[in-house]
């Protein structure tokens, strides 16, 4: 499987990249032929998202790993957040919104680990743009996390080309000389 850089600087995955969003509609056997299926044919990369399969695809998979923790360092893993709506899991979230606050990013993000039992993130996306999106106060959280070890790469999905050119105004690039 051909392998591609998403940035200069940035992650290299595999260019067919297995989407987890309906994984929750099948048995537990099954994603984990899922997984090893498509680590035999070279697709390394996994696409979540906290809120795919009403909150526990990401737990559904992360059982996956808990059973072999060594699929971890086969595979990487990307995952979106700033998504919130009603359900059993979510009892204190009463309405569907997008919510990208400091704290929440924090909070997905550890549950994200847990659930995918896993120590860090290959790539966090903002899931939406929010329209109360502070982008400094994003920038610093995923700062915080790149630091900590907890998120490697950082990017947007569904953001417009004029959204993702405000939103990298706010991230000091390396100068390529």
């Amino acid at each position: 499987m051909e392998r591609r850089k998403i940035h200069p600087e940035g992650p290299e995955f595999s260019r067919i990249i297995s989407g987890a969003w309906r994984w929750h509609t099948v048995s537990q056997d099954t994603v984990e032929k899922l997984i090893h299926t498509s680590l035999d044919e070279g697709i390394t990369t996994f696409d979540h998202a906290d809120i795919y399969g009403d909150h526990s695809n990401e737990e559904i998979f992360g059982n996956v790993l808990k059973k072999d923790p060594s699929l971890r360092g086969k595979m990487e893993l990307v995952t979106k957040c700033g998504i919130k709506f009603s359900s059993a899991k979510r009892p204190k979230t009463w309405v569907k919104h997008y919510d990208t606050s400091r704290e929440h990013i924090l909070w997905s993000v550890e549950n994200s680990l847990k659930m995918l039992c896993t120590d860090h993130l290959d790539a966090l996306l903002i899931h939406r743009p929010d329209p109360l999106f502070n982008p400094t106060e994003v920038a610093e959280v995923f700062d915080k996390l790149k630091e900590q070890g907890k998120v490697l790469h950082f990017g947007v999905s569904n953001f417009t080309p004029s959204q993702f050119t405000m939103f990298q105004t706010f991230f000091i690039l390396p100068v390529n000389n």
